[in-house]
C-alpha cells in the first residue's frame, strides 16, 4: 500500500509550489488593490488540486501579513469575500486556510472582524457557526480579544422594531447584541472552546440575564418576505448560552437541580425577575465566590444602568444579600437606606424587590432594636395596594417569625394580621392565616396573656369565614381556628373541631366579659355584601345566646345584651 502523499514532501514539490504561488501573484498583480489579491487567493482555494490549494493558502497568509497595517477599512469586504467562497470550499485544508485568515485578521482588527461576522450571524448558518467555533479555540490573545469584544456588544440594548422599511437584518446594528448572544452560545457550547473563568465569566452571566430581560418584552418582527426575527428563538438562544456558561463550573449539576423551572421563569415577561431571584439563590447555595463576584459587579448598575439593567441588578442584589460574603461588601446602613427607599417607591416592582432584600438582611441582624425596626417597616407592606407586594410581605415575615423568639414582636405582628385573616382576596387570606399559625406555634411564646387577646379577637371572624365557598380559604381558616383552640388550651378532637356549638360554648363559659365584643364582630360580618354573610352571622349570634340562656350567664346580663343600644341582637 502506498503511503499518503504529504502536502509538501520534497524539494521538487516545494519548487512546484513556489512556481504556483508566483503564478497566482502575477495574476493578482493585475488587480492593483489588496482586496483584489486576497480575492484571487481565496478564489484559488476552490481549486481541486491540493498543491494549488496549498499555494493559494500560502499566498493568502503572505498578503495578510505583509499588508497587515493597511487593511482596517477593508476588513468587512475581506470577511464577505472569505464567507462567500467558504460556502463552496470542501477541502479541509482550504477551509482551514480560510479560517486561519480570519484569525489572523482578528488578531489585528478584532473589532472590525467581530462586527463583520456579527452582521452575518442573523441567521447563523453552519459556515458562520464554524467560524465562531474556530475563534473560540484560537490562540489565547486572539481568543480573549474576541470574547471581550463580544461581551462589549452583548452589553448593548437591542432594538427589535422597524427603523426603516428598507432596513435588513444585516444592516441593523441595533440587532448586533442578538448576534453576539448567538456567537457566545456557539463558543460556550463547543467543549473545545476555552472560556476564561474570571471577571469575563461573571460579566457574561450578568449580561446574558439582562439580555433576556430585553428579549422577553419584544414581539417577533418580520423584515421582509424571507427575513424574520423571532424574539422567542433568541430567548431560547440566550437561555442556552446561560446554561452552557454555567456548565463550565464543576458543580453545575447542583445548580441545574436548584433551577428546575427557573429557565421558564427567565423566559417569561411576567416572571422574569422571579427567575433572576431563583438563579441568584442557587448561586449562593452552590457557587461559593461567584455570589460575591456577581454582587460587586451589579452594584454600579443600580445607579447607572437603564431600566432593564437596574431591575435585573436589583433582583441580583436583593437575593444575594442572603450570603455572608456579599452582605459584608457594603455598610449595613447603606444597604438598609437603599432598601427603604425602594420600599416607598411608586414603582411596585421596586417595593416587591425591597421586601426580598429586607428578608435577607434580617438573617444577619444581631441587634434586636434594628430587627424590630426592620419588621415594623415590612408590616406596613401588608397594606400595599399591589397584591404581589402584600403577599411577599407576608412571606418574608412568615420566614422571620419562624426563627424569631421575641413574644412582643409576635403580638405586634398578630395585631397587624387581624384584618387580613378574613380578607376577600383568596391568596392574601391564606398567606395571612399561614403566618398566624406560625406565630401561634412559637414554642417560646411563654407570656400568653400578651397574645391571648389577639387570639380571642380572631376566633369569631375565622369561624364565620369558614363558611366561605373557596376550599383554600376554608382549609386555611380551619387550621388557624384549630391552632387558636390549642393555644387557649381547649381539648379538641376532630369531630368537635369545626363545631359551632363547641366553640360558642367555650366562648360563653370561659370569656363572659368578651361576649359583647364577639357579638359586635358577628354583626360587623353581617354587613358584608354577600347575602350568605348575614345569615351566617345571625346563626352565630343565635348560638351564642342559646348557650348564654343555658345557665352559663345570668338572665339579667342576657337581657342587657339583647337590649344593647349599639348592637341589634334581638334575633
Amino acid at each position: 500500500m502506498t503511503a499518503p502523499t504529504k502536502p509538501i514532501a520534497s524539494t521538487g514539490t516545494l519548487a512546484i509550489l513556489d512556481n504556483i504561488v508566483i503564478m497566482i501573484f502575477d495574476k493578482a498583480d493585475k488587480m492593483t488593490t489588496v482586496t483584489g489579491q486576497i480575492l484571487t487567493a481565496v478564489a484559488s482555494l476552490r481549486d481541486t488540486d491540493r498543491t494549488n490549494i496549498e499555494a493559494a493558502a500560502a499566498m493568502l497568509t503572505s498578503v495578510l501579513k505583509k499588508q497587515r497595517n493597511k487593511l482596517r477599512t477593508k476588513v468587512p469586504e475581506i470577511i464577505d469575500i472569505i464567507y462567500f467562497h467558504l460556502q463552496a470550499l470542501q477541502d479541509p485544508i482550504a477551509r482551514k486556510a480560510a479560517m486561519d485568515a480570519i484569525c489572523l485578521l482578528a488578531d489585528t482588527y478584532t473589532e472590525e472582524v467581530i462586527s463583520s461576522l456579527l452582521s452575518l450571524s442573523l441567521p447563523c448558518d453552519t459556515h458562520v457557526t464554524e467560524i465562531w467555533e474556530v475563534l473560540g479555540q484560537a490562540k489565547q490573545p486572539v481568543r480573549l480579544q474576541v470574547l471581550v469584544k463580544l461581551l462589549e456588544v452583548l452589553k448593548r440594548r437591542p432594538c427589535l422594531q422597524h427603523e426603516s422599511p428598507s432596513l435588513t437584518i444585516k444592516d441593523n446594528s441595533s440587532l448586533l447584541p442578538l448576534a453576539a448572544t448567538k456567537a457566545l452560545c456557539i463558543i460556550f457550547r463547543n467543549k473545545k472552546s476555552k472560556v476564561p473563568m474570571n471577571s469575563f465569566y461573571v460579566s457574561v452571566i450578568i449580561f446574558l440575564v439582562i439580555q433576556l430581560h430585553y428579549l422577553v418584552n419584544f414581539p417577533d418582527i418580520e423584515y421582509g418576505m424571507e427575513e424574520s426575527l423571532k424574539a422567542s428563538s433568541y430567548i431560547s438562544c440566550a437561555v442556552e448560552a446561560l446554561k452552557t456558561v454555567i456548565k463550565r463550573e464543576k458543580k453545575s449539576w447542583m445548580c441545574f437541580l436548584s433551577l428546575a423551572g427557573g429557565w421558564d421563569l427567565l423566559s417569561s415577561p411576567e416572571n422574569y425577575l422571579e427567575g433572576v431571584l431563583l438563579l441568584a439563590r442557587s448561586i449562593v447555595k452552590h457557587y461559593r465566590g461567584l455570589d460575591y463576584a456577581i454582587f460587586t459587579k451589579v452594584i454600579p448598575l443600580l445607579h447607572h444602568g437603564d431600566d432593564k439593567q437596574k431591575l435585573t441588578a436589583m433582583a441580583f442584589f436583593t437575593a444575594l444579600l442572603s450570603s455572608e460574603s456579599t452582605y459584608a461588601v457594603l455598610q449595613k446602613q447603606y444597604i438598609l437606606s437603599l432598601l427603604k427607599n425602594w420600599n416607598t417607591d411608586p414603582n411596585s416592582t421596586y417595593r416587591w424587590l425591597s421586601l426580598h432584600g429586607m428578608g435577607n438582611v434580617a438573617l444577619h441582624l444581631q441587634n434586636n432594636k434594628e430587627l424590630t425596626e426592620l419588621i415594623l417597616g415590612i408590616l406596613q407592606s401588608f397594606h400595599d395596594p399591589d397584591e404581589k407586594v402584600a403577599l411577599t410581605a407576608f412571606e418574608v415575615i412568615t420566614r422571620m417569625a419562624a426563627k424569631k423568639k421575641n413574644v412582643l414582636e409576635c403580638v405586634t405582628i398578630a395585631k397587624q394580621l387581624q384584618p387580613f385573616l378574613t380578607d376577600g382576596r383568596v391568596k392574601v387570606c391564606c398567606a395571612a392565616n399561614q403566618l398566624f399559625q406560625v406565630l401561634l406555634k412559637n414554642p417560646d411564646l411563654k407570656d400568653k396573656p400578651l397574645m391571648q387577646d389577639q387570639v380571642l379577637n380572631s376566633i369569631v371572624p375565622l369561624l364565620l369565614n369558614m363558611q366561605d365557598q373557596h376550599p383554600e380559604v376554608v382549609k386555611s381558616c380551619r387550621e388557624s381556628l384549630k391552632q387558636c383552640k390549642i393555644f387557649l388550651g381547649w381539648t379538641v378532637n376532630d369531630s368537635q373541631g369545626d363545631s359551632w356549638n363547641f366553640t360558642c360554648k367555650h366562648l360563653v363559659k370561659e370569656y363572659p366579659g368578651k361576649l359583647r365584643n364577639f357579638l359586635y364582630q358577628a354583626q360587623d360580618y353581617s354587613q358584608n355584601p354577600r347575602k350568605s354573610s348575614s345569615t351566617i352571622a345571625n346563626m352565630f349570634i343565635s348560638c351564642i345566646f342559646e348557650h348564654m340562656e343555658s345557665g352559663f350567664v345570668q338572665k339579667e346580663e342576657v337581657d342587657i345584651l339583647r337590649q344593647d343600644p349599639i348592637g341589634d341582637f334581638s334575633i
